[in-house]
């Protein structure tokens, strides 16, 4: 999939160009007359809009572009997050993240899923706890999982990225991505926002 950054700067700053070799950089509103933009994953740079007004209405002009939208900002906050994500971009995270946290939003958001920094991951975990009811695990999902599957989950909804879990239980990224995409079929979520919640038995609808 085509990364295209939409910033005002019409650089690539080092981390991205690192990243992402052949990525373009373009000024947000000029993003509709890219040449296959509507398929490409587009990266909002965030750093120069202070105002969420300003900043929600340029998400939703990329969103008309392309309906894979991640949005990066200096400061990410959980109010933000939220906000962002209920307008339906697919990722939120640091506007300095490193080449190595960029390529693993890109695969998780290249995959279909949504993506959040682990900590507000944690925070939105321990929000939905507070505010709705725990539901009963689902028995079946969870019992299907291997031994291995089981703790990717449980790091998963301690809201571990996929290098630490990979670190903590010796195995290669690659294989937390695989193990990742069969606990994803077996429980029925769409993604790891969505297996965070689950594992916290916070109720999910998987076609929302």
């Amino acid at each position: 999939m085509d990364q295209i950054f939409l910033s005002d700067g019409n650089t690539l700053t080092s981390r991205w160009r690192e990243a992402f070799p052949h990525a373009q950089v373009v000024a947000p509103r000029a993003a509709a007359g890219v040449t296959g933009a509507g398929e490409a994953l587009l990266w909002l740079d965030g750093g120069r809009l202070r105002d969420r007004e300003a900043l929600e209405r340029e998400v939703r002009r990329a969103l008309q572009v392309s309906p894979r939208v991640v949005v990066l900002r200096p400061a990410p906050t959980e109010s933000e997050a939220f906000a962002l994500l209920s307008l339906g971009v697919s990722g939120y995270g640091h506007l300095a993240a490193t080449p190595h946290q960029l390529k693993e939003i890109a695969g998780v958001v290249e995959d279909g899923g949504i993506w959040m920094p682990p900590d507000l991951l944690r925070r939105l975990v321990g929000l939905s706890r507070r505010v709705i009811a725990p539901a009963p695990r689902d028995a079946a999902g969870v019992g299907s999982l291997t031994e291995k599957e089981f703790a990717v989950a449980s790091m998963v909804g301690g809201g571990a990225s996929n290098r630490e879990i990979a670190e903590r239980l010796a195995m290669s990224e690659r294989t937390v991505k695989s193990h990742l995409s069969s606990i994803f079929r077996k429980m029925d979520v769409r993604d790891r926002v969505q297996l965070a919640l689950a594992m916290n038995d916070i109720p999910v609808d998987s076609n929302a």
